[in-house]
């Protein structure tokens, strides 16, 4: 789960936690500013922020004087609020002052320097009977501003509060450390779903049995998981009873394929003969193919050391008397006496078997089949046939796959014989044999180096 795509829901979530977040902040600051400016008002009534404007009005003339240049945000704050006045000083000029100043505040005018902030009440001014002072430093140095007339505050300063840079710094720091730890979060939270993924990734054929886990997931993934082993187990019951089928229709083959052999070897010795005998033979060999398909399933295979020469030599020495009935010649060879593998004698014979009768099947007439092994552990059976063109060397090893149909034969010896040489960690390869026709070799690694 690594993809952030527009279906991803790492990536839904992050984006869905960021926003929640966002308009919680946005509800949060909404709902706080209200009773905070009610109160605000209750004590202090005025709108503070004109003191900007006032100060930005303020400016010092060349003999170090205050002078007073309004600009356009205090003319139209004197312009829509007629009772509006103000009256600025520093700590050593004389003041500068707008509008009408109550003549019953000069007392308070004399130590207005020795206030930072205060609210005055009842100034003794009908419409303006509230005034504040606040100590502000502006371009001219700083000023000590006393004000009344003004806006009042109300829902602008609400507005204004989400325009505040300290609320929009908060806003931004809160959305970036959502989009860095936000998806810290959703990923721990979702481990689980990899840790099943990589469990549902080692389930093969090969490897029954396998169940997901859901130790690891939330328990809302919990149906999801219980229903896909739910399935698992239906498969593997069915591939059960496919095994059974198999193994059970073998077993009653062999009996009567035995018997036809051996009523076949009591006819006269003809060419006649030598065809049944080999098309029995064929016959046979469906049977055990079926049979060694229902023991790789059953995974029944035991590895012990095995002379390869020797195991070689032997089927050979078996396959030889259906491969002169059908006219060929065969023969085998080694490098060495003993060379030791570790194998599953009887799968692996039944690998060796099936490509001797390949090579009697698709040779042709009068084909030279040679065996050898060498030193390395490989393993090569080539005859003198028509060989296999390159561009069927890819597929003549799956199942029920064939170059030239033929009537008989299922099309699963050189399967089978790859199944084999994996469960062995070899590998097959096909070829050109060095007189013409095809080459197959199996290398298998030898006992010593065979991984474990």
């Amino acid at each position: 789960m690594r993809a952030w795509g527009p279906t991803s829901l790492r990536g839904r979530l992050t984006w869905r936690m960021v926003l929640m977040q966002a308009v919680v902040l946005l509800a949060f600051t909404g709902a706080a500013a209200i009773p905070i400016i009610r109160l605000i008002s209750s004590e202090q009534g005025l709108d503070d922020r004109v003191i900007n404007d006032i100060a930005a009005s303020v400016t010092r003339n060349a003999a170090g004087g205050l002078d007073l240049t309004p600009n356009d945000a205090l003319k139209r704050l004197a312009a829509n609020y007629p009772a509006f006045w103000f009256y600025a000083v520093d700590i050593d000029s004389a003041p500068v002052q707008m509008g009408n100043v109550p003549s019953g505040i000069e007392p308070m005018l004399r130590g207005l320097t020795r206030l930072n902030s205060a609210n005055i009440a009842d100034i003794g001014m009908g419409g303006s009977s509230v005034a504040i002072v606040r100590r502000h430093d502006s371009a001219a140095g700083p000023l000590w501003i006393l004000t009344a007339g003004g806006p009042q505050i109300g829902a602008k300063s609400i507005v204004g509060a989400f325009a505040n840079p300290i609320f929009v710094g908060l806003l931004f720091v809160f959305t970036v450390v959502s989009f860095l730890y936000i998806p810290v979060i959703v990923t721990r939270q979702l481990r689980g779903v990899d840790h099943i993924a990589a469990e549902a990734d080692t389930i093969d054929v090969d490897q029954r049995g396998v169940r997901l886990s859901s130790a690891h997931v939330p328990d809302e993934l919990h149906p999801l998981v219980r229903a896909v082993n739910s399935a698992l187990q239906r498969l593997d019951d069915g591939m059960e009873r496919r095994q059974r089928f198999l193994a059970d229709a073998a077993h009653e083959l062999r009996t009567p394929i035995a018997i036809l052999y051996t009523r076949v070897e009591l006819l006269p010795d003809d060419e006649q003969r030598s065809r049944l005998m080999l098309d029995v033979a064929r016959l046979g060999n469906l049977a055990n193919q079926l049979l060694d398909l229902q023991r790789l399933d059953a995974n029944s295979t035991v590895f012990q050391p095995v002379n390869l020469v020797e195991l070689a030599a032997q089927v050979t020495a078996d396959m030889a008397p259906l491969a002169i009935a059908a006219g060929d010649d065969i023969s085998f060879d080694a490098e060495i006496d003993t060379v030791t593998v570790a194998a599953d004698p009887a799968s692996l014979s039944r690998a060796i078997v099936n490509l001797i009768q390949n090579a009697v099947i698709h040779g042709g007439k009068k084909t030279a089949i040679h065996v050898a092994v060498g030193r390395d552990g490989s393993l090569r059976v080539a005859n003198t046939g028509p060989g296999i063109a390159e561009e069927h060397r890819s597929t003549i090893f799956e199942p029920f796959n064939r170059i030239v149909p033929l009537d008989q034969g299922a099309g699963l010896g050189l399967n089978l014989v790859r199944d084999i040489v994996a469960r062995h960690h070899g590998h097959i390869t096909v070829g050109d044999a060095p007189g013409g026709g095809a080459l197959f070799e199996i290398s298998l690694p030898l006992a010593a180096s065979r991984p474990r």
